[in-house]
């Protein structure tokens, strides 16, 4: 696999759909709404902090599992995650995307991501974007704290 560039990118007001609702899910959306994303959750079933989100408005939930219907909601996104405890449904997620030319990031599989989800530290008017190319989680993880505390003091 090649290497990621990185590349910063507005979205406020627009539309970013996740498929699934469990704990990375949950992470993953809470980073967007710091950009302003207009987020739809497709999932039957969700975590307290994502049907809370729902409950206050800050997101849609869409209470179904993925489907032909599903699929509807995904022109006009800018990009979708899906985040799945189910390679069949992430995999059904990813083709669906590929077809439209949708940008997608599919949570179980990094060659079947046109994108790395980095993690976000921000601080004195800086935003910082980290990844360990999809291979090492624990070590972006760890990056990403220590440039939020430094961030801070600046």
């Amino acid at each position: 696999m090649g290497r990621y560039f990185p590349l910063f990118v507005d979205l406020e007001g627009k539309k970013v759909v996740v498929v699934g609702a469990g704990t990375i899910a949950e992470r993953r959306i809470r980073t967007l709404l710091g950009f302003g994303a207009r987020i739809t959750v497709i999932a039957p079933e969700a975590v307290d902090q994502i049907q809370t989100l729902a409950a206050e408005k800050e997101l849609v939930w869409r209470r179904e599992a993925w489907s032909g219907a599903a699929e509807e909601l995904l022109p006009g996104s800018v990009f979708v995650l899906t985040a799945v405890d189910d390679p069949a449904v992430n995999g059904a997620v990813w083709r669906a995307c590929k077809a439209r030319g949708i940008p997608v990031n599919r949570a179980d599989d990094r060659s079947r991501c046109d994108f790395y989800f980095p993690g976000v530290a921000e601080g004195g008017g800086v935003t910082v974007g980290v990844t360990a190319g999809g291979k090492n989680h624990r070590l972006a993880r760890e990056v990403t704290e220590k440039l939020k505390k430094w961030l801070a003091e600046i």
